[in-house]
């Protein structure tokens, strides 16, 4: 629009108040508008000559009729895309700490080196390492002695130790015996013995030389006869130990079988997860990811069977069809994936070709053929997967009959040990109670006798004999108390072991998993991204070393508005661009939809692509990028733009040329966007029609400002795609 510029009376010149000045002033004032006058006559010539020049020149408007201008028609691709913007990241990217507190020794890597998964990254210092090791090492000690304190608490006592205080009990009641004999043959009624004292301390003396002969016999008795019970417990023991090796070579043996055969089972199991995913994929593959799960691990047969129909008549039927079809919801293939197959592939698609299969040069592709042979590999490794699998339970079920055969010859020998050792304890009880009733005897004989003296012996002796004789029996006792203790077990004492030996293992565990960590390793195969460390620092759980990041994972997150979300679905394909990059176009799949969020009034929704990432490229986190996903293509669509339609919504008309002028025709018409839509049948390619001219526009404006583009007026022929900001596009 023209700026045009007015003078006011209040804008006016000042005039000067005295008349040579009024009269110079007139002059110049003259001589202006004079100019002005000619200038305005010759820019107006000049403006009307543009005029009409850019009319004849821009509108070509020769065949102008009722505001409307021709419009040659032609074929092009009708697209209804939408676009999203966002940047490139990096998802899979972990930052390592140590779980222990150290100095770095080594840096085993440098930033941007490629690593794999558990290769050591960086290692700790020497010390670090001997100090871990250490208390390793005292954990399993203090373990061990554990475990030997309750294995000697709930075993009780040894025989060997029972015997040994059932001898220190004998010996207690030997020297009490000494005490009583010598407190007895030092006493008297008189300074002179008589002769009954002296004959009863004869009596006394043979007595007890009976009864040291007595306890002498039981104590030698009661070591032949421990020393048989040791024998018995050592050979126990040792036949126990080569039973216990026995039963440990049938578990080691029975361990490596079943490695073997767990690797067996490992390599079928993924031969035929391979195999199933595959089968999974042809069927996905050629129908669409509308195949239920169900359906895509369904033996064909079977599958077709329910879909009522078979593979050759799907694909002749998408064959057969012209245009690409909406998915017909109501069954269980897409309709419109067939129909690319058939069609947009650059390789022919053969039916009812049997088991007939295709490889290089020739490069047809017959679907209900590779659908089989998928099939049949999946069967072909489940059977090899069941005949791996019993043949490791029949392994399983030979190992354990030698185990249990081990196990049975351990438990019959020391049941066998056992009878000898229980044979050999009942023939110590029996010769410890023969012997003790001969004791018992000779100790009467000996008090009996210890009565009969009464030799008198000055009071001083008496009572150091007679304290000796109370100490030798309180010696007793506590022998007689000792062997009592030997035969109960004490519960506190083994609720504090059992806790002793709970806690020393849990110390055990932490000191293994620490000294485990003194090398710092890659959790997953990627790319150092930084090191926050350096050969000489100190380390510890809360300290940053190293970033590492799985560069082949690249996600673009970007966002969608709410009003084109509902026409995508996950596993979409996606065309992305990057401003890095801008002739390159990368492919990608969309992976997540999140949940709409307001952002000022606006619902947009989070939108994450997984990206197959370009060769020979290392892209960078936080490029942009733009992805366009595809919803609706229609090629070689014959394009008229909408304002060349006329007549009614029932019956669309336009005006062609012919030779006679415009006739109004009547056309059926089909997809549109906001400029294109698509012609089904009434015109031909080439024709011409009359298009509505969208505004008048100054031509001098058309000239120097807008353009072709200004006017609204479309070149012709095939259509253009139109992409905005995340909206519909045009046609292609």
């Amino acid at each position: 629009m023209e700026n045009l510029v007015e003078f006011t009376s209040s804008e006016g010149l000042v005039m000067p108040n005295n008349k040579q000045s009024i009269s110079v002033q007139s002059g110049f004032i003259r001589t202006l508008v004079f100019k002005a006058v000619i200038f305005v006559v010759l820019a107006t010539v000049i403006a009307v000559g543009a005029y009409f020049g850019a009319q004849a020149f821009l509108l070509n408007d020769d065949e102008d009729t009722d505001g409307r201008r021709p419009v040659t028609i032609g074929r092009g691709t009708l697209l209804d895309d939408v676009t999203a913007s966002g940047s490139i990241s990096f998802p899979e990217l972990e930052s390592l700490r140590f779980e222990i507190s150290g100095t770095v020794a080594e840096l085993l890597v440098d930033e941007g080196e490629s690593v794999v998964e558990g290769q050591p990254l960086i290692r700790l210092d020497d010390a670090t390492i001997a100090d871990l090791e250490s208390a390793v090492a005292n954990a399993e000690i203090a373990l061990k002695e554990a475990s030997e304190d309750l294995t000697d608490i709930l075993d009780g006592a040894t025989n060997l130790e029972s015997a040994i205080a059932e001898s220190n009990l004998a010996d207690a009641r030997v020297a009490s015996m000494d005490a009583a004999v010598a407190l007895a043959e030092f006493t008297s009624t008189s300074e002179t013995e008589s002769p009954a004292t002296i004959a009863a301390k004869d009596e006394l003396i043979d007595t007890n030389e009976t009864l040291s002969d007595a306890l002498l016999a039981a104590k030698d008795d009661a070591k032949a006869q421990d020393e048989l019970v040791s024998d018995a417990l050592l050979a126990a023991e040792d036949d126990a130990k080569a039973q216990d090796e026995l039963v440990s070579d049938a578990l080691l043996a029975a361990e490596d079988d079943a490695k073997a055969q767990d690797e067996l089972v490992s390599v079928a199991q993924e031969t035929y997860d391979e195999a199933a995913t595959e089968y999974s994929n042809q069927i996905s593959g050629w129908f669409g990811s509308v195949v239920s799960e169900d359906g895509r691990t369904t033996e064909p047969t079977n599958l077709f069977d329910t879909w009522g129909t078979t593979v050759d008549e799907i694909f002749e039927t998408g064959t057969s069809t012209l245009k690409s079809p909406p998915d017909d919801l109501s069954t269980p293939w897409n309709e419109s994936i067939v129909w690319v197959w058939t069609h947009l592939t650059p390789y022919p698609i053969v039916t009812n070709c049997g088991d007939t299969s295709f490889t290089a040069p020739f490069t047809a592709r017959c679907p209900s053929a590779e659908i089989d042979d998928a099939w049949d590999v999946k069967i072909d490794a489940e059977e090899a997967l069941g005949e791996v699998l019993d043949d490791a339970a029949l392994a399983v079920k030979a190992q354990q009959v030698l185990i249990d055969t081990a196990k049975d010859n351990l438990e019959s020998a020391a049941k066998a040990h056992q009878v000898l050792i229980d044979t050999a304890k009942d023939n110590v009880e029996s010769a410890a109670k023969a012997h003790q009733v001969l004791i018992d005897t000779a100790k009467d004989n000996v008090e009996s006798a210890t009565k009969d003296v009464v030799d008198t012996v000055n009071d001083i002796e008496i009572n150091a004999l007679r304290a000796t004789l109370v100490e030798k029996n309180e010696l007793e006792k506590d022998a007689e108390k000792t062997l009592a203790a030997l035969n109960d077990l004490d519960l506190l004492q083994i609720k504090l072991v059992t806790a002793s030996i709970n806690q020393t293992n849990a110390l055990l565990k932490n000191a293994n998993s620490e000294l485990e960590a003194v090398n710092l390793t890659a959790p997953f195969a990627g790319i150092i991204s930084s090191i926050s460390v350096d050969v000489g620092d100190t380390v510890s759980r809360q300290t940053p070393t190293i970033d590492i990041l799985d560069p082949t994972v690249v996600t673009v997150d970007g966002t969608i508005d709410e009003i084109d979300v509902l026409s995508l679905r996950l596993g979409d394909q996606v065309a992305v661009t990057l401003d890095a990059l801008p002739d390159q176009v990368l492919r990608g799949v969309i992976d997540e939809i999140g949940d709409g969020v307001n952002q000022q009034g606006v619902i947009q929704f989070p939108l994450s692509i997984i990206l197959t990432a370009p060769d020979g490229i290392e892209l960078i986190e936080g490029l942009s990028a733009t992805a366009t996903i595809v919803l609706n293509q229609i090629n070689n669509a014959l394009l008229v733009p909408l304002q060349a339609i006329g007549g009614t919504f029932d019956q669309p008309t336009v005006d062609v040329g012919t030779s006679d002028g415009f006739i109004t025709t009547d056309v059926q018409l089909g997809a549109s966007d906001d400029f294109w839509v698509v012609v089904e049948s009434g015109l031909s390619e080439g024709q011409e029609v009359l298009m509505e001219i969208a505004a008048p526009v100054d031509a001098l404006q058309q000239l120097f400002g807008g353009g072709l583009g200004a006017m609204g007026i479309p070149r012709g022929g095939g259509g253009f795609t139109i992409n905005g900001g995340g909206g519909r596009g045009g046609g292609q």
